[in-house]
């Protein structure tokens, strides 16, 4: 039975293909990974509809990134049509996660998780790079940028402006810093 909409929990992003046989790299929310279950589907949005897949296969690289494989993709033409998607579960399949507590960062729910895949800018509006993780270091929080890897840090003093819809986020960042 297909959940609703809206009842959907997100958990992650895929963040790139990984190899050649549809395996895909994925960022999660810290612990998440090792909770997933091979017979809950996991739930990715094509055409703005949810659509199940299976993990058939997920290989730990840290607590918050995986490499998996997902049935039915299965091509690396399949898995970079995945990638920067959105990884959704049916909270209903996953009691132990209703004493989660995520990072919230606005009024909406989103979450320091969800800002990965967004467009870091500058006070200028020039963009820095893209978001490929989010690294805490006993509470000082950095975004790791894809690419340089460059850490930049994230606080509420930095941040001038959120969009979820635009997928950015824009930072006071420091010159120099990049």
């Amino acid at each position: 039975m297909q959940p609703a909409e809206d009842t959907l929990l997100p958990v992650g992003r895929i963040i790139k293909s990984y190899g050649t046989e549809g395996e895909v790299m994925a960022a999660f929310q810290e612990g998440i990974a090792d909770l997933l279950k091979k017979d809950e589907p996991v739930w990715l949005f094509y055409d703005g509809l949810p659509v199940p897949f299976y993990i058939t296969s997920l290989q730990p690289k840290g607590p918050r990134k995986a490499v998996i494989r997902l049935e039915d993709i299965d091509t690396l033409a399949d898995a970079e049509e995945a990638a920067g998607k959105e990884i959704c579960i049916d909270p209903a399949g996953y009691p132990e996660l209703s004493d989660t507590d995520a990072h919230t960062i606005t009024e909406d729910g989103l979450t320091l998780e969800d800002l990965i895949g967004f467009s870091l800018l500058d006070q200028e509006g020039s963009t820095a790079g893209t978001i490929a993780d989010i690294l805490d270091f006993s509470g000082n929080i950095c975004l790791e940028l894809s690419g340089s890897g460059a850490l930049v840090p994230f606080h509420d003093d930095l941040l001038i402006d959120l969009d979820p819809e635009l997928r950015t986020v824009t930072l006071s960042i420091d010159k120099g810093l990049l």
